[in-house]
């Protein structure tokens, strides 16, 4: 069994309580990174190279500061090309890692000696690392309202998959079909095969993200960037999701200042993602306008607020694009999306 080397690139921006909290577990892990890359787009980041200079003091795991601009795309594959090590892990700033999530993580590189396994993404958690948040003094928190609806947020998301299921869903197993058979041995693991991997908890083979890289057209926010790379990583890989809870994502909701830029990336990203995946056959288009569909309704039942208004006008601004978008590949799909993302909402995301 090879035993598989790790780095992990940390993007971050004005989040440096975030960076205390979920730094340290990082480096504290029983299966510990060669490296940790932190590339920060933060308007003052003295707080964040005071902490990492700090654990460099500390710690026998180097952590490289790298200052960039924002944009979360070009933040990754900023981080991705001084990443040497066999594997790279992406977790958010916000990512609580449990102690032996890397090594689970981990053991699945180094059983897959067929390198057919493109990707790992770690299982989530629905609570922090014991003693963490109690251990840090931090004002990164959430209140108990927005942990309920975390909670929430996780039986409401299997049922819209029952019944309004994402069409990405169906990009993925299109992809997975033309694979060979996955391991044997996955079967007695608590690891399986899935369709994408969550931002907050993905990792990847470096030689296999780094030819496909993250798109930074999706903009600065750059919704569904995970899933567009896990796409391009299903051309000639798996990815597998571990079961076992390894990460916890302490993400403080802060509601968006630009709700016609928030509703309308909604539908632009995904269209863009799936038309650019090759796989819109005609159930994968039909899947992507009930989605959309769907999200105009929850909008509309959320649009009482001055930001619900405007990201119901966004997202119906983009939906009567979307089957434009569906259609095209290539350069003139790249062409409309950008022309459509400065059209709706002046390119701010």
């Amino acid at each position: 069994m090879t035993k598989t080397s790790y780095s992990a690139v940390v993007v971050t921006r004005n989040r440096a309580d975030a960076l205390s909290l979920s730094l340290p577990l990082l480096m504290s892990q029983s299966r510990a990174p060669e490296e940790v890359i932190v590339v920060d787009s933060s308007d003052d980041p003295s707080q964040n190279i005071a902490l990492i200079e700090q654990i460099n003091g500390s710690s026998g795991i180097p952590v490289r500061f790298i200052s960039s601009k924002a944009s979360m795309t070009y933040q990754r594959n900023i981080g991705l090309e001084s990443v040497r090590s066999d594997v790279v892990l992406f977790p958010d700033d916000d990512s609580l890692l449990y102690p032996d999530t890397m090594a689970d993580v981990m053991d699945i590189y180094d059983r897959d000696e067929s390198a057919l396994i493109g990707g790992v993404g770690a299982g989530e958690a629905l609570t922090p690392p014991p003693d963490v948040l109690e251990n840090f003094q931090t004002t990164y928190t959430k209140k108990p309202t927005d942990r309920l609806k975390a909670r929430v947020s996780l039986t409401r998301y299997a049922l819209e998959q029952h019944f309004v299921p994402d069409p990405f869903i169906q990009v993925a197993a299109a992809k997975q079909s033309r694979l060979p058979p996955p391991p044997d041995w996955l079967k007695g693991e608590t690891a399986h095969p899935v369709p994408w991997i969550t931002g907050f908890r993905m990792s990847f083979r470096t030689d296999v993200i780094r030819r496909i890289g993250f798109d930074e057209k999706l903009g600065r926010y750059a919704l569904g960037e995970d899933v567009d790379a896990g796409i391009g990583v299903q051309n000639s890989h798996y990815l597998i999701g571990v079961r076992t809870p390894g990460v916890y994502h302490h993400k403080a909701p802060a509601r968006r200042s630009n709700g016609r830029a928030m509703g309308a990336i909604q539908i632009l990203n995904c269209s863009y993602v799936i038309a650019k995946s090759g796989e819109a056959t005609p159930d994968v288009v039909q899947q992507a306008r009930r989605h959309s569909r769907y999200k105009l309704f929850l909008y509309a039942l959320s649009a009482q607020s001055e930001f619900g208004r405007a990201r119901l006008m966004g997202a119906r601004a983009a939906f009567r694009h979307q089957d434009a978008l569906l259609a095209l590949r290539g350069n003139e799909l790249e062409e409309l999306y950008l022309q459509l993302r400065d059209q709706i909402f002046g390119g701010v995301d």
